[in-house]
């Protein structure tokens, strides 16, 4: 963990929801303020980029659509948007899941190899591949480069 590690306490406590106080183990409050401390810098950098991902978009009945795209544009983008997910559905569900922490998640190399239990050049080795395999199922459907 990066940063100042607390000292070492005799016990270790989080206030829950109702104000509750919940006894834990070190481990856990460790983790659960590294969350929290996740959680804001996604919301900070979400307020200054303007970022969000795909589901946040859905929930909200936002299209990825430009100003300057033609109701043809966004029809093609809209038809390679469902292509991909078809692709997507297709990949094995580990290969799933490491896109989806990189991606959607938006979480760094570093911190996927940690939850994969691999090195960075193993993540940075499988998203190449994974995202070389993207691409060719996509040009078999007939989609090449400039779509998104």
């Amino acid at each position: 963990m990066r940063g100042k590690t607390p000292k070492e306490r005799k016990s270790y406590i989080l206030r829950m929801g109702g104000g509750t106080l919940v006894e834990v183990t070190r481990e856990v409050y460790l983790e659960w303020y590294q969350s929290r401390r996740r959680e804001r810098y996604q919301q900070e950098r979400k307020q200054k980029y303007g970022v969000c991902s795909l589901e946040e978009l859905e929930e909200k009945g936002t299209a990825i659509v430009s100003v300057t795209d033609s109701l043809e544009e966004t029809a093609i983008r809209e038809m390679c948007v469902e292509k991909l997910r078809e692709v997507m559905d297709g990949l094995p569900e580990d290969d799933a899941y490491l896109l989806y922490l990189l991606f959607f998640e938006e979480l760094s190399v570093k911190d996927v190899a940690q939850i994969c239990g691999c090195s960075r050049k193993t993540v940075e080795n499988r998203r190449r591949r994974i995202l070389q395999e993207l691409n060719e199922k996509m040009r078999e459907m007939g989609i090449t480069g400039g779509c998104f």
